[in-house]
């Protein structure tokens, strides 16, 4: 799904982008070297989504919950920034890897039925 992998490539973006704004406004290297990390596990994901979806989607999954689950207590502080956005992302990126499974799903059914006719 090409419209998935766009998205990953955003919010691996946004985490090198966020991580870096967090060393240079707060001198905070760990910031940095968790958007960097968090970043390189997202792309390797997929690539390894291209021999494997499922796995490399899930992998994916868990990095954006872990994240999610990160930022949700300063989120809900009404810390906006880095907080919130970071927050609001990956709430928007999981939603779509499910929703992305979903219709690999379906589409996948359609095949298997469309394969016993």
């Amino acid at each position: 799904m090409p419209w998935l992998n766009i998205i990953l490539l955003l919010y691996c973006l946004l985490n090198v982008v966020m991580g870096t704004l967090g060393y240079i406004n707060k001198g905070s290297l760990i910031s940095l070297i968790a958007g960097v990390t968090a970043a390189i596990v997202i792309l390797a994901s997929m690539v390894w989504t291209r021999t494997n979806p499922r796995s490399g989607r899930i992998t994916s999954l868990i990095v954006a919950v872990l994240l999610l689950g990160r930022f949700a207590p300063k989120a809900f502080q009404n810390q906006l920034y880095p907080a919130g956005i970071m927050f609001v992302c990956s709430l928007v990126v999981i939603i779509c890897l499910c929703a992305g499974h979903m219709m690999g799903m379906k589409a996948k059914k359609a095949r298997e039925a469309a394969e016993k006719k």
